[in-house]
């Protein structure tokens, strides 16, 4: 059976997207549309859980911070996106991550912590904020970030744009739209502040829809060393 992406296609892209990866600004990231298999894609936006549906939604509601669902328990999704995160945790896609990213002994989370899928309804928002750099679980250093889009047919009024904020998390640098099938990639540091700010501004029963998954290695650079910390929201507790 097929993976849910063309291996051949990002072995072919890799290199490539190395150098765009590693010269992105305000820090490393790269935008790669029609990132699964068309008719992969399709599916999952089709199959992917509602509001209501019954996978174990938490709930994040604070106002000042952020407003969304996210699940991370797979035995509850449907069997499609369930093998997507499979394929995305694989031994051949992490060998294309640390090919583009040049990060060395890449380690999917099992246990897809602060990750999994995620859902915004008209209103939701995810404030800027730098993410949790310690898996107590893994005993591991957070490096990346794979977010998969997963709405059909997104239109600029729907708003809930990806922002990629300066490491000094200040001022924005860059705005992604979250278009159908485009993943964004990204390093994981106490400095890398993201978020979508801006509320999604959809129709009711239109949602913001992705995957987001998390990898990580045993070490990293003695530069980018901190203390283990949560979540660092601007305007909070950062």
């Amino acid at each position: 059976m097929p993976y849910v992406f063309d291996l051949d296609r990002l072995g072919r892209d890799a290199e490539g997207l190395r150098t765009r990866f590693a010269t992105a600004m305000p820090y490393p990231h790269a935008v790669i549309d029609d990132f699964l298999d068309p008719q992969h894609a399709a599916e999952l936006a089709r199959v992917f859980p509602r509001p209501d549906d019954a996978v174990a939604w938490e709930q994040f509601q604070v106002e000042t911070v952020e407003k969304k669902l996210a699940s991370a328990r797979e035995e509850r999704f449907p069997p499609a996106l369930r093998r997507a995160i499979h394929d995305l945790n694989a031994g051949p896609f992490l060998t294309f991550l640390e090919r583009m990213t040049a990060i060395e002994h890449l380690l999917p989370d099992p246990h897809l912590t602060g990750g999994g899928i995620h859902l915004s309804r008209r209103g939701d928002h995810l404030g800027i904020h730098a993410d949790f750099n310690w898996h107590p679980g893994l005993e591991a250093h957070r490096r990346l970030n794979l977010l998969v889009y997963l709405t059909p047919e997104w239109r600029p009024e729907y708003a809930g744009e990806l922002e990629l904020w300066d490491t000094s998390g200040a001022r924005r640098e860059c705005s992604i739209a979250p278009l159908f099938n485009r993943a964004v990639i990204f390093a994981t540091r106490s400095d890398t502040f993201h978020g979508h700010p801006n509320p999604w501004s959809a129709p009711e029963g239109v949602y913001r829809q992705s995957i987001a998954l998390y990898y990580y290695t045993s070490t990293r650079p003695p530069s980018e060393l901190r203390a283990a910390h949560s979540t660092l929201y601007k305007g909070h507790n950062a």
